[in-house]
């Protein structure tokens, strides 16, 4: 029997997206065991109330991905479309923030700080989403629409199978599934900073603050009551001392970068697995990999890198907030055109160098209005 070739393998999707989840997984945990001592285990939800937050948070994370995906079914709606709307996330972003930070202020949410962005914020976030926009453009779809397939941007397989199918639907309904898109991508870098912030309550892993309650009501007890409670706590001192503190400075650095991708992905990769199992995909995607193991280490590499990059991305949120980790992701798109030209030599076109521009504008502006 001949073997297939790896790039032909029909469930390429399906074993892409779980070593993607995988990853995002393993790769915190494993830091977290190496270096804060297991905190992703200790702030993993056990109950289902806790549980549920993450599920909304990983059905908008999904609703950012397929819904964009969808619209390309739509006729009108092309990658260049998709790139364009994706590319503009950085103002619904800053928008979305204030919103949600607004309502949690006005909730009594003390952990939560409101975000006050001026005009200057504004104006460079709409220089860098053009500019974006423009660098994700290939020198033949700056000039013909119908190339999509010549964007810049990484293309899904999913998304390559939608795009080339033929589009039905009117083209109102593809442009609002990208809207939606959009807007779920606000929301998740937003959901993501409050829950940092206030994670442990979320998560409810303050365990001493039990012991405090029960302390203040053992203090309305009777005093030998109090002194055979000190009596007996007297030993362990410094245990409770030391566990306490740590304790404290986890609910003022709120729930850590780590422990919020473990809380979110696992729920995504245990959907995905059970999935594959009872659809009979996981024999034969181990079976494919045992025949080309070469295979299986491009998806480790893969699962790994994208593991780092998520990590790196959820970390920025949590030390710069929300709109300058999408401003920094939206200018990886520019990074990654320029290091294209830098290795592999080509022609700059009018689109390029006017993109350029804008993005040199943008951060200008953004700098000046810092300073104002």
């Amino acid at each position: 029997m001949t073997a297939q070739p790896p790039y032909s393998f029909q469930h390429l999707t399906t074993t892409i997206t779980l070593f993607q989840f995988g990853f995002c997984v393993l790769l915190p945990t494993a830091l977290s065991l190496t270096f804060s001592g297991g905190d992703v285990i200790r702030n993993f939800p056990r109950e289902w109330n806790q549980l549920f937050v993450y599920v909304k948070l990983s059905a908008v994370v999904y609703g950012a991905t397929a819904l964009a995906t969808k619209s390309l079914a739509y006729k009108g709606v092309t990658y260049v479309t998709k790139v364009v709307f994706k590319s503009a996330k950085l103002i619904p972003t800053m928008v979305v923030g204030v919103i949600m930070d607004a309502r949690a202020i006005k909730a009594g949410n003390k952990n939560v700080k409101k975000k006050n962005y001026s005009v200057w914020d504004y104006g460079s976030a709409l220089l860098l989403c053009g500019g974006a926009a423009g660098f994700c453009l290939s020198p033949n779809t700056a000039d013909n629409d119908d190339t999509s397939s010549n964007l810049v941007e990484d293309a899904k397989p999913d998304e390559m199978v939608e795009s080339f199918t033929h589009s039905q639907g009117p083209h109102w309904i593809g442009i609002s599934l990208l809207i939606a898109s959009v807007f779920c991508d606000a929301f998740v870098p937003n959901i993501s900073e409050q829950l940092m912030q206030q994670g442990v309550n979320v998560a409810g892993k303050t365990k001493s603050l039990p012991r405090k309650d029960s302390g203040k009501d053992s203090g309305d007890e009777l005093d030998d009551e109090e002194l055979e409670m000190k009596s007996l706590l007297a030993s362990n001192t410094d245990a409770e001392n030391s566990h306490r503190d740590q304790n404290q400075a986890q609910k003022k650095e709120g729930l850590s970068s780590a422990s919020l991708m473990v809380n979110t992905n696992s729920i995504g990769f245990m959907i995905l697995f059970l999935s594959t199992v009872i659809s009979s995909q996981y024999v034969p995607i181990v079976s494919f990999m045992a025949v080309h193991p070469h295979f299986l280490l491009l998806h480790l590499v893969v699962g790994c890198g994208l593991g780092t990059a998520v990590l790196a991305y959820t970390e920025l949120i949590k030390r710069s907030g929300p709109a300058f980790a999408v401003a920094v992701a939206t200018l990886r798109k520019v990074v990654t055109v320029v290091l294209s030209y830098l290795i592999f030599p080509k022609a700059m076109t009018i689109t390029h160098f006017a993109s350029s521009c804008l993005v040199l504008v943008g951060i200008v502006v953004g700098f000046v209005g810092n300073k104002r």
